[in-house]
C-alpha cells in the first residue's frame, strides 16, 4: 500500500521533505511507518520518540492499522516562551 506523510514544522527539516511518499506492507500501522522514515532519515530518528501522527482532524493512535492512500501528518512537539 502507498500512504503520504505530510511534515509540519521541525519534521519538515528532519525528513528533507513538507511530503514523503511511502510504499508499506498491508496492515502497516502509524508505528510501523515512523519506523521507516526513522530508518530513512537520521535527524528524525533522534526525535521520533517526541512526534505524534494525525489523521483528518484528530491525533491517531500509532497501533491503529493504515489503509491504501492514507494521508498521515507528523506532528512535532510545540514550545512557547
Amino acid at each position: 500500500m502507498r500512504i503520504t506523510i505530510e511534515c509540519y514544522g521541525a519534521s519538515a527539516r528532519w525528513c528533507g521533505s513538507d511530503a514523503i511518499t511511502l510504499d508499506l506492507a498491508d496492515g502497516a500501522t502509524g508505528a510501523q511507518a515512523l519506523d521507516v522514515l526513522a530508518d530513512l532519515y537520521p535527524d528524525f530518528a533522534a526525535r521520533r520518540d517526541n512526534v505524534a501522527i494525525a489523521s483528518g482532524d484528530a491525533i491517531a493512535s500509532p497501533t491503529a492499522p493504515l489503509f491504501d492512500g492514507d494521508v498521515i501528518a507528523l506532528i512535532p512537539p510545540v514550545s512557547a516562551g
